[in-house]
């Protein structure tokens, strides 16, 4: 195997492995944010997981919605689901001929879900427990 295939393929799996941990912990603190919602705040995950300055990060810490848009949906954000998966897409891509049709299949139904317009609506709307369990068990696939 090329190192350059084996380079695509081991940073498409970190992609993937980054994408669940974040949905993973996004669905935890958003329970844990329904139990509690005045004192509840979001800072030590936007501190972990972006690089927003102190400030931004204080004014949505206790917007869970506006938490939720921004880790999974927003194109400015480096580390937003939206861009971790469209990363693992191009790795995959790459190497397409060196990968499953299966893996390429579910990997862009993973991609094009989380690019649909009516997840920001989901999220802000719906269920957002619903809509990171979707997202979760897409991305297992």
């Amino acid at each position: 195997m090329l190192s350059r295939v084996a380079d695509s393929l081991y940073w498409m799996s970190r992609y993937m492995e980054r994408s669940d941990g974040i949905l993973r912990m996004l669905k935890i603190n958003y329970a844990s944010s329904q139990e509690d919602i005045h004192e509840f705040s979001w800072k030590p995950v936007l501190r972990i997981f972006t690089y927003m300055e102190e400030e931004e990060a204080g004014a949505i810490s206790h917007h869970s919605r506006a938490v939720l848009q921004y880790m999974v949906t927003e194109k400015e954000n480096p580390n937003s689901v939206l861009n971790i998966v469209t990363k693992a897409r191009e790795n995959a891509r790459s190497v397409q001929d060196n990968i499953t049709k299966e893996l390429w299949q579910c990997l862009n139904d993973f991609y094009h879900e989380v690019r649909d317009e009516m997840l920001v609506q989901w999220l802000h709307k719906d269920d957002p427990v619903t809509v990171l369990d979707i997202l979760i068990k897409q991305g297992l696939l």
